[in-house]
Formats: structure tokens, C-alpha cells, sequence
């Protein structure tokens, strides 16, 4: 089961979601934007929750793609491992709760405000749990990289590693990994399974725009 979780699963996850957005945008590519409840309640919790939300889910992207995907030898120049570790504690520790008190107010007006409950969906609902989920194991998971040794964060990192570079046996490295780094991993798979099917499907909304009109503009000039 470990094997399948931490070792396949990411694969059929990718794939899943590769599928699932290209089938989105290509199909229903009217519906990619979310319905925006701003149009029901401009309230102090959109305005505050939306930004927190927004900027604290960046640096925690980016964050993750660094911390994790980064080989020893892009950054062995400028810091140690231990260094990158108590970096990642700081940076995830900020970022984290950043992101934590924007799904906080977010969350709550979900279930509070009235305008916004009469129009809501189980998607909606479900969504925002599994943000929130989310976002508290990784807090978590940072409380453990405290209490862990070095060699705990780093099996980590070798082990999203192995996946991008297809290592065998790369689930291996996280045998020994904490709870609630695991349950924050296969969160993670979840959503990324889910994401062609839900309100986060507006992130691509942009970049695929601005990819349409670069094409279009090529052709023009042909």
C-alpha cells in the first residue's frame, strides 16, 4: 500500500490532471473561470481572506518547488543542507500561516455569510475543506521538520526527487516519515486529481489565454 501510494499514485495523479485540464479547457473552456461570490457579498473577509490566501499560496508553491525539486548540488554553493532545512522552517512556518488565516476567513464566510451559503454547492464545500486540511498538515508537517533530524528532511527531498527523475524504489525513502507529512502528500495527490474539476482550474485561465494570443498574433504576422 506505501509502495502504491507514494510511488504510483503521484503518476496516476499527473496524469489524471494533465488529462483533466486539457480535456477542461478544450471542452468547457467557458466555464475555466470561477464564479466569483464577490458579486454576493464584497465583505471584509473576501477582501482580507482572498489576499492572504492568494499571496501566502505563492510563496508556498514556490516554496515546495524549491525545497524539494532543488538537487543538493544548484544550491551547495550557497548554503548547507542544515541551512536549507532551517530556512524551509522559516519560510514554510511564515508562508504557511499566511495562507492559514486567508483560508481561516475564507472558510468561514463560506459558512457564514447567507448570500454566499444560498449559493453554494458541495463542490464549494469540499473544496475549501481539503484547502484547509491542506494547509493544517503542512503546518503540522513543519512542526515535525523541527522535531526531526536532518536526514528526515532530506529523505523528503530525495524522495520528490526520485519521482521527477523516475528512480525506482523512490518511495522507499519516506518509509519512516512522519504522519502527518504523508497525510499532507496524499492531500496534496488528491487535489491535483481533483483540480481540472474544480474553482482552482482559474489559475490556468492567463497563461493559457496569453498563450492563445501569442499564437494568434504569429499567425497574423505570417
Amino acid at each position: 500500500m506505501h509502495t502504491f501510494l507514494f510511488q504510483y499514485l503521484p503518476y496516476m495523479a499527473g496524469a489524471l490532471f494533465v488529462c483533466g485540464v486539457t480535456y477542461r479547457i478544450a471542452a468547457q473552456g467557458k466555464t475555466v473561470q470561477a464564479y466569483s461570490t464577490q458579486f454576493l457579498s464584497n465583505d471584509r473577509l473576501l477582501k482580507w481572506g482572498s489576499n492572504f490566501f492568494h499571496v501566502g499560496i505563492i510563496l508556498v508553491f514556490f516554496g515546495h518547488i524549491f525545497g524539494l525539486l532543488a538537487p543538493e548540488w544548484a544550491y551547495d554553493w550557497l548554503i548547507t543542507n542544515e541551512q536549507k532545512r532551517q530556512l524551509a522552517i522559516l519560510m514554510g512556518s511564515g508562508a504557511g500561516l499566511i495562507t492559514f488565516f486567508g483560508i481561516c476567513m475564507l472558510t468561514l464566510r463560506r459558512f457564514a455569510n447567507r448570500a454566499v451559503v444560498a449559493n453554494s454547492h458541495f463542490g464549494d464545500y469540499l473544496f475549501v475543506i481539503l484547502i484547509f486540511l491542506q494547509i493544517v498538515t503542512g503546518l503540522m508537517g513543519t512542526v515535525e521538520t523541527v522535531n526531526h533530524d536532518l536526514e528526515h528532511y532530506m529523505n523528503l527531498d530525495r524522495w520528490a526527487q526520485g519521482l521527477f527523475t523516475f528512480l525506482p524504489d523512490s518511495a522507499d525513502f519516506i518509509v519512516d516519515a512522519s504522519l502527518p507529512h504523508k497525510i499532507h502528500i496524499l492531500l496534496g495527490f488528491l487535489l491535483v486529481i481533483i483540480f481540472p474539476f474544480t474553482k482552482l482550474m482559474h489559475m490556468t485561465a492567463l497563461p493559457v489565454r496569453y498563450l492563445i494570443d501569442y499564437a494568434q498574433g504569429l499567425t497574423r504576422r505570417k
